[in-house]
């Protein structure tokens, strides 16, 4: 298992105060993806939430976006009232981000970034009709905790390296 270390932060009596953000998790239907796939469905959704939230490029500030892929068992995910797996791919995203992190224009953005990223991990012979329902939650200032410590947006901003959310330099 990998500890904090492993992603550049202090571990132990010293550590590194770090939260995870956005987190993203996604559900699909067992055994849609094989495993291959399911590590580039990983890599394209925290790809997708680097360019929409605007995560700095260092390796501790791209540790800090969480994907995780959560597989629903065959007969459990109902489409219409009925099992539609045979006819199509049905494939739920969740968001959660810092309030402050996206603006409307950015959401839609990311959503389509979303919809992109898992339809380009699927197989060229895939029969199915891909169908995402993406949900973008922002959680309101002061209600995210990480480590038993409430997080700001300012916090998040340091932390993450949001680009469009940096002070700009005085200029003169």
């Amino acid at each position: 298992m990998l500890g904090a270390a492993a992603f550049g932060f202090n571990e132990g009596p010293t550590a590194t105060p770090f939260e995870h953000m956005p987190n993203i998790t996604l559900s699909v239907p067992a055994q849609a993806f094989d495993a291959g796939t399911r590590q580039r469905l990983l890599q394209a959704i925290h790809d997708a939430a680097v360019v929409a939230t605007g995560i700095g490029p260092d390796p501790r500030q791209q540790a800090l976006c969480w994907v995780m892929l959560h597989e629903v068992a065959q007969g459990q995910w109902g489409c219409g009232g009925r099992d539609a797996s045979a006819h199509c791919l049905p494939v739920q995203v969740q968001v959660l981000a810092p309030h402050g992190v996206l603006d409307a224009l950015q959401r839609a953005d990311y959503a389509q970034q979303l919809h992109q990223a898992i339809a380009s991990c699927l197989a060229a012979d895939e029969p199915r009709t891909l169908l995402t329902s993406i949900v973008i939650d922002d959680v309101a200032d002061g209600r995210w905790a990480a480590n038993g410590r409430i997080w700001h947006l300012a916090d998040f901003v340091q932390a993450a390296g949001y680009a469009h959310l940096q002070p700009t330099a005085a200029i003169g």
